[in-house]
């Protein structure tokens, strides 16, 4: 699918992305970006996967929280099924309420019911304003409370929410050479806020 990596139309208005499937998330990213958008989906690997990858999957990825699953954010596609024939459901309007939603059956099916060849992916307007907090936690109950307190109070303003354990952190020491940036503790949790700075 690397072949088919190209970018079919962006639309400023709305936010709405059509590409072919083979396009890079990156690269995706990087181009509304530049129009002061953002795509809902961020994955470690968003230098090398590509966009129909993550819709077969139904990739979560660190924007989640915010955004939601792709079942939400992609708006239409088209697949190529086993028999050969090409199925056409590349909407581009969010509030379609209309008949049978086939693209639902594509997102997750990792490929089983047809090739996703084309989708059209809602962008969001780019933050302006992004913070990161990385927390320690001395047991996994800290680690659920914590993530409640963040919810509770930082509701709106939520963008990333994710934990790892202490084994986990050492393997990303011995493996890429990348250091907890606070004391040693059981578990971790990074938490990403982004907003708009409004002066009065």
């Amino acid at each position: 699918m690397s072949l088919m990596n190209d970018v079919l139309h962006f639309d400023d208005n709305t936010g709405v992305l059509k590409c072919q499937s083979g396009c890079i998330l990156e690269n995706l990213e990087n181009l509304v970006n530049d129009k002061g958008y953002t795509v809902p989906v961020d994955l470690g690997a968003k230098g090398s996967c590509q966009i129909g990858g993550n819709i077969s999957t139904n990739a979560g990825g660190l924007r989640f929280v915010r955004y939601g699953s792709l079942h939400g954010n992609v708006l239409g596609l088209k697949a190529v099924l086993p028999s050969g024939e090409v199925l056409d459901c590349m909407n581009t309007m969010r509030k379609n309420n209309t008949g049978y939603d086939l693209k639902h059956l594509f997102i997750g099916s990792e490929g089983t019911l047809g090739i996703v060849t084309e989708a059209a992916i809602l962008c969001y307007p780019r933050s302006s304003e992004t913070a990161v907090a990385f927390l320690g936690c001395n047991s996994f109950e800290d680690v659920l409370s914590c993530a409640r307190v963040i919810r509770q109070k930082l509701t709106g303003l939520l963008s990333s929410l994710e934990m790892l354990d202490d084994p986990a952190a050492d393997t990303l020491k011995d493996n890429l050479k990348i250091n907890v940036p606070i004391s040693k503790h059981p578990f971790y949790v990074l938490v990403e806020i982004s907003g708009e700075t409004r002066s009065c």
